[in-house]
């Protein structure tokens, strides 16, 4: 019986990262696993700032990481946020691009709470810095997930809708692995 139950929990070990991953490649999380509900009625105008400015931040913070960070995973999840959010910056640029709607190019400036999160991570002390990290990565995730979700839900523009489309799963897959990363009991 023992032996039963410690094979199960093996396998249920093992499995549990790929049905993670199958759902964030389907975009299926729910207000509940992504630990926020979705952030509905936002306007096309204030969905484009504030996506702007969630990219610019996990930019920010993951270029800070690589030359803080003392973890090799943690860089290596650094580089795949640069990654990741220049290609989502770069579609919702692509998508302001539309002679039938007048949005304004957001600003270039990050938002008064996440230059202060830049703040506090470029004054983290070194043995602190992977931890502070990977919690303001799982806040800014859950936060970026909720506009997200909300605008690709009951957003008005179409092409800004589809961009929040197809951010929803880079941006859970980014959620879920972050969460496997979070030391135990930091959150």
């Amino acid at each position: 019986m023992i032996r039963t139950f410690l094979a199960a929990s093996a396998l249920a070990l093992v499995a549990a990262p790929a049905f993670a991953q199958d759902m964030a490649a389907s975009g299926s999380m729910t207000a509940s696993d992504a630990g926020m509900a979705p952030l509905t009625g936002v306007s096309a105008t204030d969905y484009v700032k504030m996506a702007a400015d969630s990219d610019m931040y996990e930019i920010q913070s993951s270029k800070l990481a690589l030359s803080r960070s003392k973890r090799d995973d943690v860089k290596a999840f650094a580089r795949e946020m640069i990654a990741d959010h220049t290609m989502t910056s770069k579609s919702l640029m692509a998508a302001l691009k539309n002679g039938d709607r007048t949005i304004a190019k957001p600003g270039t400036k990050l938002s008064s709470d996440n230059a202060a999160k830049i703040a506090l991570l470029k004054k983290a002390p070194k043995e602190g810095f992977d931890t502070m990290y990977l919690q303001q990565q799982m806040q800014a995730h859950q936060t970026a997930w909720a506009l997200h979700k909300g605008y690709a839900t009951d957003g008005t523009d179409p092409a800004l809708k589809q961009v929040a489309s197809t951010a929803v799963p880079v941006i859970e897959r980014h959620l879920m692995h972050a969460k496997q990363m979070v030391p135990a009991g930091a959150m």
